[in-house]
């Protein structure tokens, strides 16, 4: 099996955020994002900065950074930019910060990938219940922490491969932004965490 790290991006959600201020000038100015646009778009309500490295979206509620190669720099480099992002503008009225991983793994010629089994109740194989179906199960898993909840997604998009997405959940509002900076600079302490879960339910030698 080979594992890929597929996603990786932050959100934040506010009571208001203020997209109109986002423009490439501004972002470079502020050295949020020093890359040039490939794309962008500006109007009062919604934001939108697309540039060889990250996707931004910002409309009036949510803001989402993506990275467009995703790796362990990548993850550095979006803890970055939403660090600056929250220094440079502590006043909104942030209310939720999203940290999120997602991996593929994949068939090898050698191994396939992992099998999810499925109990519910008394019943050890819901196959009788659903005839002439053909059967692939997915698993969704919650763990509370503190400061967060995780939800963990293990599903198979196909028969070749299954997808881990992890989603990090943290209430953020009337918390000072000296925690929430924080919080966002958890997420390459986060990464390892999930990736190491990747490894460990798969027992592969994974590609970060």
């Amino acid at each position: 099996m080979v594992s890929k790290f597929t996603l990786a991006s932050i959100v934040l959600l506010a009571e208001a955020h203020n997209p109109s201020i986002l423009s490439p000038d501004w972002l470079k100015k502020n050295k949020v994002i020093t890359e040039n646009p490939k794309q962008f778009a500006l109007t009062p309500d919604f934001a939108l900065f697309d540039s060889k490295s990250y996707n931004l979206i910002v409309d009036r509620q949510r803001l989402q950074l993506s990275a467009k190669k995703p790796s362990l720099q990548s993850v550095k480099s979006i803890t970055q930019i939403i660090t600056k992002y929250l220094e440079i503008l502590p006043h909104i009225p942030y209310l939720r910060l999203g940290l999120n991983f997602e991996w593929l793994v994949e068939e090898s010629e050698t191994t396939a990938p992992p099998e999810i089994s499925l109990s519910l109740g008394s019943i050890i194989d819901i196959s009788p219940l659903i005839p002439d179906h053909e059967i692939c199960y997915g698993s969704i898993i919650y763990a509370k922490e503190s400061d967060y909840k995780m939800r963990i997604s293990i599903a198979p998009p196909n028969e070749d491969a299954v997808t881990y997405k992890f989603n990090f959940d943290y209430t953020i509002k009337d918390r000072p932004v000296e925690k929430v900076i924080e919080f966002v600079t958890s997420y390459i302490e986060k990464y390892k965490f999930a990736f190491n879960i990747v490894k460990k339910t798969i027992e592969i030698k994974g590609v970060e």
